[in-house]
């Protein structure tokens, strides 16, 4: 993986029998330390699908296992591979439930999916399904740590010049779990969270029985103070850390996870500048929603600074880049800005220029780290980590069953692949239902280097027909010139006419424009393009033709902060889905619509 001074080598096409070795090895490795580690758990033992596996290792009932079968790591991923059948959420959600009982006793959950108790339960975001998924995450060793560690070092890097990072992220939980002992006393309290907010608990060791303490503090690297990521309301959060980041004139990194996030700071920095200025030159913070019992910690290291406001009051706005005057020493943006999240690139760079690089921290989910970024030059570029899970692929196109399943070795360059995750945290052989294409392999150690491509159900389909995400990305970027570009968009079935149709709600960055009414006709275009059944259906009278609805500036920000109030879900880890069928989420966006495209069926080409 690249960092910000220096770059890997290009990707290979294919491995040499060394690289192919040294994959093998490793996978069996990591298969070794699983099955050794959490073949105590609960799930391991009493799991139907992993019955034939059990027997295979010769597990017996006191939970010990065959040790001459270990000693053979061929026989034993032989046996992992032949036996071990594709899992889903369901398969362990039994399990995972045993958490929100109400008590939760330490007995019941303990060992559970890994050894011992978990540090937080993960939850989804909930973008594809309208229930978050939840999963035990566990402290694991170091050396079954890499890519975390790579992550967090990474986010929140210490500057040699004594600059200041802005980190957005949350520490707030849904809920917290407390597990009870035999004698009704509190054992553990786990907090439910988002990735994010877990993975930077853990590897500070940040309990929630400290909370009070920590929100009385200021890292010197940072330039906000953690109270800050206490907030809960999302529209304060981000005032309150532009605050704090504007002030800071030594600010040389922003660290947002999603351009989406990094977006909503930029209009919430360049709509509020003013007010932003006057609380800098009064050292008084307004008020707002959700901040008021970090209050007295926030006022604590928010002083007057009229020199400093002096300074700011000169820039000039309008012209592109200006945050670049804000902050003259400001060389990095983490978010990702590649696949859903190109969209908003454009209207970013209005306010960093074209210079400052939007660097990526890598594909993370709620399940796994699944890559790290592999070139900063290009966003797009994912290494898939084999140093901490079991990753695995299964062909877009082969029957879903286990003995299509191949590994990380005999992956082709060009071929698209759904996602298959054992991991330490006790899944077995997950499907993510990520579709990643292969582009080539490290020639350092021969891990794919991957793009990731989308959601393997998130297409649309309102006939005979079923257009993915990409296709609909594509779709909506041949025609963002047209409209004034787009910076955010969404898609959903539109039954509103005789015949059903696919309806694109769009945010542009600027006014519409005069050329709008031709971006439907681009969107057929590239639609019939892409999606030979999409064409015959359409052409055949089924489906109409494709509405573009222009929403007001900053829906899909508000969507964020209403996602956040109406599931208590931590501010910044809120994704739009790319396919809306949500009637709440299609109330919201149809409540917002300011304008609409579409064309008569007779103008079909």
């Amino acid at each position: 993986m690249s960092s910000i001074d220096e770059f890997p080598p290009q990707p290979i096409s294919s491995l040499t029998a060394e690289l192919v070795g040294s994959l093998s090895e490793r996978t069996q490795e990591v298969l070794s330390y699983l099955v050794k580690t959490n073949s105590i758990s609960t799930y391991f033992n009493d799991a139907a699908s992993l019955s034939d596996f059990r027997n295979a290792l010769g597990l017996t009932t006191e939970g010990q296992l065959d040790t001459e079968l270990l000693s053979k790591p061929d026989e034993l991923f032989q046996a992992y591979h032949n036996t071990v059948s594709l899992s889903k959420y369901s398969d362990y959600q039994p399990f995972i439930s045993r958490f929100f009982e109400e008590p939760c006793q330490t007995s019941a959950v303990e060992n559970l999916m890994a050894p011992g108790m978990p540090f937080f339960i993960v939850h989804s975001s909930g973008t594809s399904d309208a229930t978050p998924k939840c999963y035990p995450k566990y402290r694991h060793p170091e050396h079954m740590s890499t890519s975390t560690s790579h992550v967090m070092k990474a986010s929140n890097p210490v500057s040699k010049n004594g600059g200041k990072n802005c980190v957005v992220y949350s520490l707030v939980s849904r809920r917290v779990v407390a597990a009870l002992d035999a004698d009704g006393q509190i054992d553990r309290r786990m907090p439910v969270c988002i990735m994010s907010t877990g993975t930077v608990r853990m590897f500070n060791d940040m309990v929630v029985d400290r909370d009070s303490f920590y929100q009385t503090l200021k890292l010197p690297n940072n330039s906000s103070p953690l109270a800050v990521s206490y907030i809960p309301n999302y529209s304060s959060m981000l005032f309150v850390h532009a605050l704090f980041a504007v002030q800071e004139r030594q600010l040389e990194l922003i660290n947002a996870m999603f351009t989406t996030v990094f977006r909503d700071f930029c209009h919430t920095i360049g709509n509020k500048w003013d007010t932003i200025l006057d609380c800098i030159e009064t050292g008084k913070i307004p008020h707002l929603e959700g901040i008021d019992h970090v209050r007295e910690s926030l006022e604590r290291y928010f002083k007057a600074d009229p020199k400093r406001t002096a300074e700011l009051r000169t820039i000039d706005t309008k012209v592109p880049g200006w945050f670049t005057k804000v902050w003259p020493d400001l060389h990095t943006v983490f978010a990702i800005s590649s696949g859903p999240f190109i969209m908003p690139v454009p209207e970013i760079r209005k306010y960093i220029g074209p210079d400052i690089p939007l660097n990526t921290l890598g594909i993370t989910c709620s399940e796994a780290f699944l890559a790290l970024p592999y070139d900063q030059r290009d966003p797009s570029l994912y290494k898939v980590v084999g140093s901490d899970e079991i990753i695995e692929f299964l062909p877009e196109d082969a029957p879903e069953e286990s003995q299509h399943v191949i590994q990380t070795w005999q992956v082709e360059v060009g071929k698209r692949y759904d996602v298959i995750l054992t991991t330490r945290d006790g899944l077995w052989r997950f499907r993510l239902n990520d579709i990643v294409e292969v582009v080539g392999f490290d020639p350092r150690d021969g891990q794919p280097i991957i793009h990731y491509v989308q959601r393997r159900d998130g297409g649309l389909r309102v006939a005979n027909e079923i257009t993915t995400e990409d296709q609909l990305r594509q779709a909506v970027l041949s025609a963002s010139e047209l409209l004034c570009n787009v910076s955010e968009f969404c898609v959903a079935a539109d039954y509103r006419r005789t015949l059903p149709r696919y309806a694109f709600f769009v945010e542009l960055q600027d006014s519409i424009s005069t050329s709008a009414s031709s971006a439907v006709a681009q969107v057929q275009a590239a639609l019939f393009g892409q999606n030979d059944n999409y064409r015959t259906e359409t052409l055949a009278s089924k489906i109409g033709m494709p509405v573009i609805r222009v929403v007001r500036g900053g829906t899909f920000g508000e969507y964020r902060e209403w996602k956040v109030r109406k599931d208590n879900i931590a501010a910044g880890q809120i994704k739009v889905p790319t396919v809306v069928f949500n009637p709440e989420v299609l109330q919201f966006l149809e409540e917002r619509v300011t304008e609409e495209f579409t064309l008569p069926i007779t103008a079909i080409p």
